[in-house]
């Protein structure tokens, strides 16, 4: 995935502000609806969440229907200006190229389970046991250091070999603010990738405390007040560029939790954008 191309940004009017300010919830139909209108989009009469495999978003010919993803159900205030720009934009213009973006990026870091409230069995770690006991333990260090124990004392983490445009997400639970896990891209454990594996893990652990705290779920403005506080990068994605296996059948290192708790690693260089949910 390529970076975007810097377009104007979607302005929304003022008065939405309030309107929206609201805690994270469902959105019903008609809320969509109102959420388009504050937004300038004023043809919509009817919206149906659909649960598609691949499609995120279309509309009637009659430009009078729109067919939503299931997972826009959850959608913060950056995604419903993204919802509306793809709306009003022209179609293959570079803004709505971006509502495109955003709006994909939403999508995969949402999870069928997390939409229906139904438990979902969670796929098996990659990682080893050394692999899985060190980032609980980096994970309990930094809850404590950094979070000031606001968040659960044992997690799952599951680490990954299939994410490829992502280093890492949550999934969450919807009763009770539960999370079920932190899931990491597994080449983040490479020899050389301990900067972007602090990042990542903060960035996550920074959406578990907006989530369990102030009921937020997204990139929005509580994600980033905990972000900055704890020390990431505030932003949805990353253009860092790790360490790749390359090669490498399986990844087997595992970083020293002492090392790694004091700073080891550089800032790698920038690369492609990565997702990070």
């Amino acid at each position: 995935m390529t970076a975007p191309r810097k377009t104007r940004r979607w302005r929304r009017p003022a008065a939405d502000r309030y309107q929206l300010a609201l805690p994270l919830a469902w959105l019903t139909e008609s809320e969509l609806i109102r959420a388009m209108r504050v937004r300038g989009v004023n043809g919509i009469r009817r919206v149906r969440y659909r649960p598609n495999r691949s499609r995120l978003i279309s509309i009637s010919q009659d430009q009078e229907v729109l067919n939503l993803h299931e997972c826009f159900r959850g959608a913060t205030d950056d995604v419903l200006d993204a919802i509306a720009s793809f709306l009003s934009a022209k179609p293959g213009s570079s803004e709505q190229r971006l509502s495109v973006h955003i709006m994909r990026a939403w999508s995969e870091g949402q999870s069928p389970g997390d939409l229906v409230q139904v438990p979902r069995k969670l796929l098996p770690s990659a990682g080893t046991r050394e692999q899985l006991a060190f980032l609980r333990a980096a994970y309990r260090n930094l809850n404590r250091d950094r979070f000031y124990d606001r968040l659960p004392q044992e997690i799952t983490i599951r680490l990954s070999s299939r994410m490829k445009r992502r280093f890492g997400h949550v999934e969450y639970k919807h009763r009770g603010r539960g999370i079920a896990e932190i899931g990491l891209n597994i080449e983040l454990l490479l020899e050389g990738n301990e900067y972007p594996l602090m990042d990542t893990l903060l960035h996550e652990m920074a959406h578990i405390e907006a989530w369990m705290v102030h009921g937020h779920r997204g990139h929005g403005e509580p994600w980033e007040v905990i972000a900055r506080r704890v020390g990431c990068e505030v932003n949805a994605a990353s253009h860092m560029r790790i360490r790749r296996r390359r090669g490498i059948t399986e990844v087997t290192n595992v970083p020293d939790l002492d090392q790694f708790l004091a700073g080891a690693g550089r800032r790698p260089r920038t690369g492609r954008l990565l997702i990070r949910g």
